[in-house]
């Protein structure tokens, strides 16, 4: 379903995260995570958030990301718990973008959370390669059903689809588009981004 238990990869804030300078008078600070979930996301999100948090009434994240380690991603959700505290928190996977693996319970931190139609999502079940060369891997259920239980359930996602859910991932990887997730009544995606979009531009006229 979702989450790799070891990842190796290391990241810097100034590669992997993005800090919207807010206009004057907005009251959300906008940052944007591309890459995998890994240490240090969490103090990065957390470092943005204390130079603005007085300044603005909520954080708006819009993750891209392949997936990541289920301890950096329970690290990042953490602080994205104590954001919610004081502030609204927002998440948004936009067109064209990934939430993959330990992406999505990331992603569920959000009180309002929304997902492009064309977004790309992956779920399989908590693994980590059984040794060094990366020939198998060892899964892990009881992780899986425990993430479940602390951050889909708890996020207002559907019983009926996580039960549908479950026997596709054994030993599977299942990917979904946005859209897939929002006709599915998955409780995923909170606000559907759509495919057409308003360019701003003079329509011709026939």
């Amino acid at each position: 379903m979702l989450v790799s238990s070891a990842v190796s990869a290391q990241v810097s804030c100034g590669r992997a995260l993005s800090v919207f300078p807010n206009r004057p008078g907005a009251v959300s600070l906008y940052l944007k995570w591309e890459g995998e979930i890994v240490d240090p996301m969490s103090k990065c999100i957390l470092a943005e958030f204390e130079k603005f948090r007085a300044t603005v009434d909520g954080v708006y994240l819009k993750p891209d990301s392949p997936g990541g380690g289920l301890t950096d991603a329970e690290h990042t959700i953490a602080v994205l718990k104590v954001i919610r505290r004081t502030h609204h928190l927002d998440t948004s996977v936009g067109p064209g973008g990934k939430c993959a693996s330990a992406c999505i319970p990331v992603f569920l931190a959000g009180e309002h959370r929304y997902g492009a139609l064309t977004s790309s999502w992956l779920f399989h079940e908590v693994s980590r390669w059984a040794d060094k060369e990366g020939n198998e891997r060892a899964i892990n259920r009881d992780a899986t059903e425990r993430i479940f239980q602390d951050y889909f359930l708890p996020a207002s996602v559907s019983a009926k689809w996580l039960n549908q859910l479950r026997p596709i991932i054994q030993h599977s990887d299942y990917w979904q588009t946005g859209e897939h997730l929002w006709k599915d009544k998955s409780g995923i995606i909170t606000h559907p981004i759509e495919n057409l979009q308003a360019r701003g531009t003079e329509r011709q006229k026939y």
